[in-house]
């Protein structure tokens, strides 16, 4: 299932009112804009309504929202709306095409379609809850599970951050399983891979590694004799990451890997994991690219772009560096523009003359937000006319 557009609103009405208007979505998606446009909090919305719809989070965490979502699945289009007010579920309503499947209002009340019976019935919910959650059932309501899976393969990474590489894991049978949508679980989402796919999975991302400009030669899981943990009801020893570079005559540590190296490490487990069990994610990477040289952050990039194009992972990055923009085709960019406390998204979905007319100029892509196009199109067109361009004087 791919996600296809999101409207958002919180504090409607209000001198806190934020507004994302019309936010559609591609299979690849690089989210671009000015400082404090709102983009770091757009992808957190992603991810917020990930963890409601996986049963993650309760909406009743959220003081005030709304949200319309549309979805793409298996040639159908499904629709869902949540409204939030003072920590209450006031409306919610999922559509498939244009039928109505769930609906429901203030007290929790409403009616939901039973395949059984063929008709909608009556139904009460709690108003801290979602009722496409609470009242999910393979039998009566399966069409409620593509919402659930969407929001369970939902995968956030905020690529400026550790990423896991200040976290250890317990490698026993019953320590309880990592969790894929938590960063800081890489080492322990690593062990597991290798156990299920021993060689392969490890093999795959030192490959990848290398496509980055990492030459490794091995990575391994060691455990760590110095650190005791008393409270550990787990049993074993705490592991940790090791690596060794083909330059390098000894193994490097996990706490002693570069930031960036570690990042771009993380980042491939996590994606690998995703694609080898063939679990289809949206994935969402904050600051691509951060902390990493130029060089290596266009190869990261190109290697994440490949790993999306080849699996079911529709991919949503951000960035501020010029040289991720410019190594991500703009037909792939999503502008955020922002007027107060309303932020527009301009896209080539909605906005196909301007990022269309732009590869006439010759620019670099970051020159497309640098010299503002997208708030002076008057300025792109005399640009082009001034270099003769689009005049037809190179007809």
């Amino acid at each position: 299932m791919r996600l296809k557009l999101i409207k958002y609103a919180q504090h409607e009405g209000t001198p806190k009112e934020w507004i994302l208007k019309d936010f559609s979505f591609e299979a690849i998606n690089l989210v671009v804009g000015r400082n404090a446009t709102g983009k770091t909090r757009s992808l957190n919305i992603i991810n917020w309504l990930g963890k409601i719809l996986s049963g993650r989070k309760k909406p009743s965490e959220l003081y005030s929202g709304f949200c319309d979502v549309t979805f793409e699945h298996e040639g159908r289009i499904l629709n869902y709306v949540l409204r939030i007010q003072d920590h209450k579920v006031i409306a919610e309503e999922f559509r498939e095409a244009d039928h109505v499947r769930l609906k429901r209002g203030e007290g929790g009340k409403g009616e939901i379609y039973h395949v059984k019976e063929s008709k909608m019935l009556e139904f009460q919910t709690p108003d801290n809850e979602a009722a496409v959650v609470a009242r999910r059932d393979s039998i009566q309501h399966d069409f409620l599970r593509p919402l659930s899976e969407w929001g369970s393969g939902v995968r956030h990474y905020a690529f400026g951050e550790a990423m896991g590489r200040n976290t250890i894991a317990v490698q026993t049978d019953n320590a309880p399983p990592p969790d894929p949508s938590n960063a800081e679980e890489v080492i322990g989402l690593y062990c597991k891979a290798d156990k299920l796919y021993p060689t392969v999975f490890k093999n795959k991302v030192i490959d990848l590694m290398r496509d980055i400009g990492y030459d490794l030669e091995d990575i391994n899981v060691e455990s760590i004799r110095s650190i005791s943990l008393p409270a550990n009801p787990f049993g074993g020893p705490p592991v940790f990451l090791v690596v060794k570079e083909r330059s390098l005559s000894a193994p490097t540590e996990q706490f002693d890997i570069s930031q960036g190296m570690f990042r771009a490490l993380s980042v491939i487990i996590n994606m690998q994991y995703a694609i080898t069990e063939d679990m289809p994610s949206c994935v969402i990477i904050d600051d691509i690219g951060e902390g990493l040289d130029f060089e290596r952050s266009c190869r990261l990039i190109e290697v994440i772009r490949n790993c999306s194009l080849d699996s079911n992972i529709q991919l949503i990055m951000s960035t501020n560096d010029r040289f991720v923009m410019n190594n991500i085709p703009i037909s792939e960019w999503a502008v955020l523009v922002r007027s107060g406390g309303h932020i527009a998204v301009k896209n080539r979905r909605n906005s196909s003359e301007l990022f269309d007319s732009f590869k006439y100029t010759g620019l670099n892509n970051f020159d497309f937000l640098a010299m503002d196009f997208i708030n002076d199109t008057d300025a792109l067109e005399g640009f082009l006319l001034d270099d003769g361009s689009s005049d037809g004087s190179d007809q």
